[in-house]
């Protein structure tokens, strides 16, 4: 303790008691266009910061930069006959007083070049790419890249491991596209090890990455947190590539759902997995739409604002992120009447809530026709 001016410590090394700069010190026109860059999920958690944020979050200057048009595109591939590929989008129609904003499945108005399109694929930016695979039942190490901007499509350099089609699991981390197993047995070979490739962007080169322990990979995968998750039957395989090498790889045996303590199966035709703004969600065929909490490692369902049901759904058979932070989900029923709901997602504390905005038909396809690809697109 310092009892006179000369015991004081040097100016250096006094410590500051001087206020960290705050959002509210700063005019709110700027704090407006700060709160419009976070996710519409995170808009109730908002309005409970202060009163400020929460008259800013419900102005009409507030709505007014929300309300920009999303640049993203939603393209969906059904494929005819085990042959045929035909690409959709998804776009609204003219709003009517009477039934509202009506969404539709309108031709690609650019053609997408013919390919192999049954490759694992991974979109970055406006581009998709094709991993493997591909038409045949011959594991493959193409690469081909989809420019969705002018249609066309190139071929990439090859892999050094050939993958079987669409079994590969994928997705982006840092500029880098991890491809896990899909090799030609992987499948067969539980507790083995399967060899990880990662592409970098910026150099269009491969390099391994070595290989892991996996009991089966799965191409319902997705980046959550800078990680991949391999959603499979009653486990979880997540691959961390900042993890040093032999703790890269994790498996997570229980999918317990929020009440209850049961365990719930994933089904092997119905399934299909999406990312939401950095949330991982998943179509259950007994639950019907879970999202996972990476804190807990547990399945949640996503309910109403009130905690109830959302509407029952038999299957899905493709989700994705549409229109800013929207869950549209994809099934078709018996007549190959392609239907179609959108969800709004709300955040409140450590919850997850969905509110459905639209539910219908979006179009028809021939009876040999099944969904291939539903891939958000930036433009």
């Amino acid at each position: 303790m310092f009892n006179s001016k000369a015991d004081k410590p040097p100016r250096k090394y006094r410590i500051s008691r001087r206020q960290p700069p705050s959002l509210s010190s700063l005019p709110d026109e700027i704090v407006v266009k700060c709160l419009a860059l976070v996710p519409r999920s995170y808009h109730l958690s908002l309005s409970w910061v202060s009163k400020n944020i929460r008259s800013l979050v419900r102005s009409s200057e507030f709505e007014g930069l929300r309300s920009i048009p999303h640049k993203s595109s939603l393209y969906v591939c059904f494929q005819e006959d085990d042959i045929t590929s035909h690409w959709f989008t998804l776009r609204p129609t003219e709003e009517t007083a009477t039934t509202g904003t009506e969404y539709r499945l309108v031709p690609n108005p650019i053609p997408f070049s013919p390919h192999k399109y049954g490759s694992s694929t991974v979109v970055v930016g406006s581009n998709i790419y094709f991993i493997g695979g591909g038409g045949s039942r011959q594991p493959s190490t193409d690469l081909w890249i989809l420019d969705t901007q002018s249609g066309n499509i190139t071929q990439g350099p090859s892999m050094s491991v050939p993958r079987e089609k669409a079994e590969a699991a994928v997705g982006v981390i840092d500029g880098k596209i991890y491809v896990i197993g899909g090799g030609v047995s992987d499948y067969e070979r539980f507790h083995e090890e399967i060899q990880v490739e990662v592409y970098d962007l910026k150099s269009e080169t491969w390099k391994l990455a070595g290989m892991e322990k996996v009991r089966k990979t799965s191409r319902c995968s997705a980046a959550v947190e800078r990680k991949i998750y391999m959603v499979e039957f009653e486990e979880i395989n997540v691959y961390n590539p900042r993890k040093c090498e032999r703790k890269r790889l994790a498996l997570m045996v229980s999918q317990r759902l929020e009440k209850g303590g049961r365990k719930d199966m994933l089904s092997d035709t119905e399934l299909c997995v999406c990312v939401v703004e950095d949330v991982l969600y998943a179509f259950f065929d007994r639950s019907g739409i879970m999202w996972f909490n990476t804190k807990l490692n547990v399945w949640r369902r996503l309910l109403g604002p009130d905690g109830e049901e959302l509407p029952f759904i038999l299957h899905a058979e493709a989700m994705a992120e549409y229109d800013d932070g929207k869950l549209v989900v994809f099934y078709i029923l018996r007549d190959k009447d392609v239907r179609c709901m959108l969800v709004s997602l709300h955040r409140a504390g450590d919850m997850i809530c969905g509110t459905v905005d639209w539910s219908g038909s979006v179009g028809t396809v021939p009876y040999s026709s099944n969904f291939l690809h539903c891939l958000a697109v930036s433009n």
